[in-house]
């Protein structure tokens, strides 16, 4: 009697395993992605950002006609580092009806006499109700089963297009997968890990220490970026999905929009899961 009520509670496991792997995704999260808008007050007509400040009120606009979970703003919000533009920008960004969170940029902070980080999360907490705290990297949870992280990945001396992660930020990112480790993770930087294009000024200098941390870690489904205006796709032979997303403020001023679709499987941990991305026109 024993050994038929051990078969048949193995017969259930099994029974319950392969539903599970075969069920279609139950929970689905839609975000838009908006990169290198390099808004600026006023360009002049024959300057290559003379459609930027339209492009940001379009994306805002379609954004608005769309039922989004949260809208992230990847970095080089604005292309002169300074406060007018920078409020400029945050009052357009403003009318979006969705939670929205910004990524720090190169543009955005230390352009020879520009804002500084600290300044620069100042003005960003007091502005919007969605970044009340003046932090350089910061998480938020947009659902109960995934965790998205928002990293510095900019310079914090000189102006540079190098990517830049402080071993502050690493130890930091490390603690922050370890205590999520049962979420999914979606890490948003501004400089990319995988770029679209060689561009030796554009690498991260701490490539290795940056490879390391996400190496030692199973719940991360995708790193995205912008930096290069350019879009590009690399996967991971650990599955993790590298997305560059191209530049707003650039004809034909795209937008991505991402689908994210999983079930929440603690034995298949990250791995149950997909990912559908398209670019769409913000004008």
């Amino acid at each position: 009697m024993k050994s038929l009520k051990f078969l048949f509670n193995t017969i259930a496991v099994f029974v319950c395993l392969f539903l599970l792997s075969n069920a279609s995704y139950s929970k689905t999260l839609n975000f838009a992605i908006a990169s290198d808008a390099h808004y600026l007050n006023n360009p002049t007509v024959d300057s290559s950002l003379y459609a930027a400040p339209k492009a940001l009120r379009g994306f805002v606009d379609r954004v608005n006609e769309n039922d989004y979970d949260f809208v992230i703003f990847l970095g080089d919000n604005i292309d002169k580092s300074n406060e007018e533009t920078l409020r400029a920008f945050l009052k357009t960004a403003k009318k979006i009806k969705t939670p929205y969170y910004l990524v720090m940029g190169n543009h955005d902070v230390h352009k020879i006499s520009g804002l500084d980080k600290k300044d620069y999360n100042l003005i960003v907490s007091k502005e919007s109700k969605y970044q009340r705290k003046a932090e350089n990297s910061y998480y938020f949870y947009p659902s109960s089963d995934v965790i998205v992280i928002v990293l510095d990945s900019v310079s914090s001396g000189m102006p540079s297009g190098h990517g830049v992660f402080s071993s502050k930020t690493l130890k930091w990112l490390d603690e922050v997968l370890s205590k999520n480790k049962n979420k999914k993770a979606l890490i948003f930087q501004h400089i990319p890990y995988y770029a679209p294009y060689e561009k030796p000024e554009y690498e991260i200098l701490e490539k290795p220490e940056y490879k390391a941390v996400i190496s030692r870690h199973d719940n991360i489904l995708a790193i995205f970026s912008g930096h290069y205006h350019k879009e590009s796709l690399y996967k991971e032979e650990n599955g993790i999905y590298h997305i560059c997303v191209p530049a707003l403020y650039m004809e034909p001023y795209l937008y991505t929009e991402i689908e994210l679709k999983y079930d929440k499987v603690p034995l298949l941990k990250g791995k149950n899961f997909k990912l559908d991305g398209k670019t769409l026109p913000a004008i």
